[in-house]
Order: structure tokens, then sequence, then C-alpha cells
């Protein structure tokens, strides 16, 4: 039987060009996709505007433009609402596009072949599920920059 402490609950997210797997403890909510009101006509291509969530201002990004994979559209879209990492809590929540509805995974350190550490920007490493399914661990802390670093040059 295995340890219940070593199983990480997580989703695995679907976006054009990949799946990316996240811990459930970081995810806020997951909803039906709203078009954002765009920020400025200058917004980079990865940041899509902002939307509204529980009476908040989300800014809303484009996963695949901020680690630079391929953007193709697709039908069924949700967005994902995460929780912000950084103390103290400038941006409490960012969100970002989904290309489909999540699947639920757990992880455990033996469910998760051949990691291998990635040297693109917004990536942690590669690995495979133990069905030989692609899957992308990402650095949160890099796509936080990257909204962090333009809502700060935006005000200065």
């Amino acid at each position: 039987m295995q340890n219940p402490q070593s199983v990480v609950k997580s989703l695995l997210i679907p976006i054009t060009g990949g799946e990316i797997v996240l811990p459930n403890a970081i995810i806020a909510e997951i909803t039906h996709y709203a078009k954002p009101e765009k920020v400025s006509k200058k917004q980079p291509n990865w940041l899509l505007g902002f939307i509204s969530w529980r009476n908040q201002q989300v800014p809303l990004i484009s996963m695949e433009e901020a680690i630079a994979l391929p953007v193709t559209q697709v039908k069924t879209q949700r967005t994902v609402i995460l929780y912000g990492l950084e103390v103290p809590q400038n941006m409490p929540f960012y969100a970002f596009v989904a290309a489909d509805v999540p699947k639920v995974l757990s992880v455990t350190e033996g469910s998760l072949l051949n990691p291998k550490v990635e040297k693109r920007s917004g990536f942690l490493f590669t690995a495979e599920t133990e069905h030989f399914q692609t899957i992308w661990l990402l650095d949160l802390p890099y796509v936080e920059n990257l909204l962090r670093n333009y809502f700060a040059a935006k005000l200065s």
C-alpha cells in the first residue's frame, strides 16, 4: 500500500502543444473561458488581458506564448485560475487558458518516468506518465515574473 503522504493530487491541463501538470493546491478554480479585456494596445502577446473573477480583475495569459510554444485555436477552452506564489501577495491570482477540461492525476515519485531538465525558459522539466504521455512541469515563478515585470514597467 502506498504512503498517502507521497501522493501529490494534481491536474493534467491540456494546452495547445502538450499538457502540463500542476498540483491542486495552487489551483484556485477552473471556469469557462470568458473573453478578457485588453490591458493596452501595446501589451505583449502572452498577456491576453484581464478577466473578472469573484469581483477581482485577474490577469489572463496565454501559457503557450509565455513559454514559446506554438499556438493553435481550439474549440473548447477553460480558464485555470492560480494562486500567486509570491510573498507578499501583490498578485494573489493570475490565470491562463487551457485547451480543454483538465484531468485528475495522482503524482507519486515512481509515476513520472524519464524526467529531463528543460533548458527553455518557463519549464523545469519534462517527464512521461506511466502511460507514456509526455507532460511538462512549469517554472511558475518565471511566469509570475513576466507578469510582475510587465506591470512594474507599465507603472514606472
